[in-house]
């Protein structure tokens, strides 16, 4: 189906998915939170169409919901298909859960932070990218995160009481992850002061900008680095946390699309990284080309600092199982 056809959430795409979430009621029940029934939406969405880009996922899937009543749910035609989409979808949905928990589990053991309703919030979306393969949606990932949230077992987590469900996931793998999160968590002021500046720099200069590449986000987090007197920070990161902290500023403005206000200071900072891609694009010249950005494995720029598509490598150690 084109996805011109989708846009619209044209019949089948639409019947499909309400026959998909029906599915997943009747074997699962619905939550009552429009996030997580939207999030489902998405997951049925990609898995049926695969190749969809995930801001079209999205809209149909927001759309469908939109127009969604009871009757449609009761009335809809379940069969083996939409249920084996439907327990597809939930696959997917537990398997990530279940392991953001397992992150939060072995963080909140270790750390003893003083978690709040906010925090919590904060926290498990720090998580998402860190157990997520990169094929999620904004969508899912708000979905993944008040299921999280609203699942996630605190107290039993601060008495070291690991809920029977998590026990094959709070493992070595998790308790790695969990250092990672207690890094993200530390570098938050930072990563705030980067979007910030990416996002003055693409307002100002790059409007047109839809993809905000790692090498962008680089260039940015090292004029910061430079000037964070401004922004009232004293921090000086190891390349793993460079690399952290750029993935999570990805995660931030490209999949959840938050871009927060500038400050007084990013703005400032957004010049310094213009002229750093205007000095780039002078070098280069006509070998420019601003739609194929990447980072080498060892950090180091080798095309443009408008766009790179590369997923940052995997940070666990390799002595580490691999998340299922």
């Amino acid at each position: 189906m084109p996805p011109e056809d989708l846009t619209s959430a044209a019949p089948e795409a639409a019947a499909t998915l309400i026959s998909g979430l029906s599915a997943y009621g009747r074997l699962y029940g619905l939550p009552n939170s429009p996030e997580q029934v939207q999030g489902i939406l998405s997951t049925l969405l990609r898995l049926y169409q695969p190749g969809l880009p995930p801001a079209l996922v999205d809209t149909v899937a927001q759309r469908v919901l939109d127009g969604l009543t009871p009757d449609d749910l009761k009335n809809a035609i379940v069969d083996r298909a939409s249920s084996a989409l439907a327990k597809a979808a939930h696959r997917w949905q537990q398997r990530l859960s279940d392991q953001a928990k397992g992150v939060l589990t072995s963080y909140v053991q270790r750390y003893r932070p003083t978690v709040t309703p906010d925090t919590l919030s904060s926290m498990a979306t720090s998580v998402i990218p860190l157990v997520s393969d990169g094929a999620i949606t904004r969508s899912e990932a708000m979905g993944l995160v008040s299921l999280v949230v609203q699942t996630f077992d605190l107290d039993s987590a601060m008495r070291g009481v690991v809920p029977a469900g998590l026990a094959a996931v709070v493992n070595t793998t998790a308790a790695a992850l969990a250092q990672t999160l207690a890094i993200v968590l530390d570098q938050k002021p930072m990563a705030e002061a980067v979007s910030e500046t990416v996002s003055a720099y693409v307002e100002k200069y790059a409007p047109g900008l839809v993809n905000i590449g790692s090498d962008l986000i680089a260039t940015a987090l090292s004029a910061v680095l430079k000037n964070q007197v401004d922004f009232d920070l004293d921090l000086q990161l190891a390349a793993i946390d460079q690399a952290l902290l750029i993935e999570q500023v990805s995660f931030q403005l490209n999949v959840l699309r938050e871009s927060p206000p500038p400050s007084k200071p990013a703005w400032a900072i957004a010049a310094q990284v213009n002229a750093a891609v205007e000095q780039y694009r002078q070098d280069q010249g006509d070998r420019v080309d601003i739609t194929a950005g990447l980072v080498s494995d060892d950090g180091l720029s080798i095309s443009s600092p408008f766009t790179s598509t590369r997923r940052l490598s995997d940070r666990l150690p390799s002595d580490s199982p691999a998340l299922e």
